[in-house]
């Protein structure tokens, strides 16, 4: 984490839906403690668990995972040109103690006008397939992003200065360090097609 807290990654179960009829910001909170439920289980006694999940409500309601590249590229379709709100809910608590705080963090996006050779490259790299909304801000999919209102962290999927005010009303040891937000990177310029490299010639 760059608030310069030591950790550990455990992988939690597979994400859950939201559940039917309940609102995203209050589902992705209940999904992101059950995760942080699951984890307090298999780790020491005392230990702080931190979890998250990030929701992408587009123009037609929550975007899940695509999963596939079909549903990706309808899911940036749908997103092109136009803003969109995300929502990532965070839950902190300690591990076979009572402790526990929750919270969720929301920014809005607007996504360029990009091509759709643009999008269809950017799918066949594989990698908006497990992201929600299809894209990842802080990898390629950072092209297609135009700007973010709200801290960009809250866009990659956790939210520092959040968490570290989560970790503090949990009864996280004091001092807990400033965070700051991850600038947004420009589009990158057009890249030239690669060519093959030539075999070396002997002499």
């Amino acid at each position: 984490m760059r608030a310069g807290i030591r950790f550990a990654v455990v992988e939690p179960p597979e994400d859950g839906d939201l559940p039917p009829g309940m609102c995203a910001d209050l589902g992705c909170q209940l999904i992101a403690r059950q995760k942080a439920v699951a984890v307090a289980a298999r780790v020491l006694p005392g230990s702080f668990v931190i979890a998250a999940d990030t929701v992408v409500v587009g123009p037609h309601g929550p975007l899940g995972k695509p999963g596939s590249a079909e549903r990706a590229r309808r899911m940036l379709t749908d997103l092109r040109g136009r803003r969109h709100t995300v929502l990532t809910g965070i839950c902190v608590l300690v591990a076979g103690g009572e402790a526990e705080a929750l919270a969720v963090s929301r920014s809005l996006v607007k996504m360029r006008e990009f091509s759709d050779e643009e999008m269809f490259t950017y799918v066949a790299s594989g990698e908006p397939l497990d992201k929600a909304g299809a894209y990842a801000v802080q990898g390629g999919g950072g092209d297609l992003v135009e700007a973010v209102n709200g801290r960009v962290d809250t866009v990659v999927g956790l939210d520092v200065a959040l968490t570290l005010r989560l970790l503090a009303e949990a009864g996280y040891p004091a001092p807990l360090p400033k965070p700051t937000d991850i600038p947004l990177a420009p589009p990158r310029r057009e890249r030239r097609p690669l060519v093959p490299m030539r075999a070396a010639q002997r002499a």
